[in-house]
């Protein structure tokens, strides 16, 4: 009775590759452009982007979950994507050189940086 409980449990598990690993490959979105932040697996890709003065910058969201972009500060240039659902994207031209930390307002530790020289 033992042998055949620990037979069925060890055929289980090669049928559902549960004793073993996988790796699993998934293909990581790219930005299709210099001026392009890619929001994937809860981060901004890159976290950092350095642009120059005038540059349009679009974020575009490739996460199963929403998110924003978002900076909010006075005496600079505030923007917000609001609430971006999967694939969808906003654009932002920087007029003023500065340092623009942003970040997610549903998860406050995605964060990133467009630095405009």
């Amino acid at each position: 009775m033992r042998f055949a409980r620990f037979a069925a449990v060890a055929v289980l598990m090669t049928l559902t590759r549960c004793g073993g690993t996988r790796q699993v490959q998934v293909a990581v979105p790219t930005p299709a452009n210099a001026q392009q932040v890619i929001i994937w697996d809860y981060k901004f890709e890159p976290r950092t982007l350095t642009v120059p003065v005038g540059t349009t910058v679009t974020w575009v969201n490739h996460d199963v979950a929403p998110h924003t972009a978002t900076h909010r500060s006075f005496g600079d240039e505030p923007f917000d994507t609001g609430h971006l659902p999967l694939n969808d994207k906003y654009s932002h031209r920087f007029q003023k050189p500065g340092t623009y930390d942003y970040l997610c307002m549903y998860h406050q530790g995605m964060t990133g940086t467009i630095i405009v020289k």
